[in-house]
């Protein structure tokens, strides 16, 4: 199972304009590994990214374990795991450790695959938190489009503390369209409970920091740090994005941020 979502994870990169190879074949200068990954990508940048298909539930040692031997190497990390391990759609409660470790490393979200009977696909499965500490309402995306793929280096503060390089296969344009997707589902979970849930403020505040691209809850540092940084990337006098695209992406990194530290009381 794992070697197919391998090879069609591998069809779908290798049609990204940013990816100079992708392959499933262990590379013969690659020195031992005690966590092999199930496929390794490489973009014209020079970025490396190992991808692990996870069929069956990992423990946080291995999680922290992988992430620490791969950003060692300068390498990125990421994770597929089998739709079948995750919530529902739909489902508001508490989630394994290990799920949370995931989608701390994914800022709110786990990539997953989705085996079904005529075809393969590649969904987000989103955490959103609740008012309710340890909870979170759990919603898929449709699939992911895999237009994009980058390795950045981050620092957490939680659960995998550390700095480690992670992947992302998310375009800017899909996340915008999640955070959209975000504020309807929070407004379908207000409505089917009937109950009033106080989460919009939070809600606002995790939109935030996902928009600058680090986990929510991030000390001043990690969120000026992460500011400056998309700051300098998106400014159009300098970026090499789309104009369009880096004016919008501009100022929604400058609004994230000013949200952040009005509502952290930071000067």
């Amino acid at each position: 199972m794992q070697n197919i979502i391998a090879e069609y994870a591998k069809s779908r990169f290798r049609e990204i304009q940013d990816v100079k190879y992708a392959t499933t074949r262990p590379e013969a200068n690659l020195v031992f590994r005690s966590h092999e990954p199930d496929l390794i990508v490489e973009t014209w940048m020079n970025s490396r990214l190992f991808v692990y298909v996870l069929d069956h539930a990992p423990n946080n040692r291995t999680i922290k374990s992988i992430l620490k031997q791969n950003t060692g190497a300068s390498i990125g990390t990421l994770f597929l795991v089998d739709a079948a391990l995750l919530p529902n759609d739909g489902y508001v409660g508490r989630v394994a450790s290990w799920q949370d470790d995931l989608r701390v490393m994914s800022m709110g979200a786990i990539y997953a695959y989705d085996l079904g009977e005529d075809a393969i696909r590649f969904l987000q499965v989103n955490y959103d938190e609740t008012t309710q500490r340890n909870q979170f309402i759990v919603w898929h995306s449709t699939e992911i489009p895999c237009d994009a793929i980058s390795v950045r280096r981050r620092d957490f503060q939680t659960n995998i503390r550390g700095s480690w390089y992670i992947g992302d296969i998310a375009s800017p344009r899909f996340k915008r369209r999640i955070n959209e997707e975000r504020a309807r589902q929070r407004f379908h979970y207000q409505t089917k409970r009937r109950q009033k849930v106080d989460g919009l403020p939070a809600e606002r505040i995790n939109a935030a920091y996902l928009a600058l691209e680090i986990e929510v809850g991030a000390g001043q540092e990690a969120v000026k740090e992460a500011f400056r940084k998309l700051a300098r990337e998106y400014h159009p006098d300098v970026t090499a994005h789309d104009k369009g695209e880096a004016e919008r992406r501009f100022k929604e990194v400058q609004s994230a941020y000013d949200q952040i530290k009005s509502h952290r009381r930071w000067r």
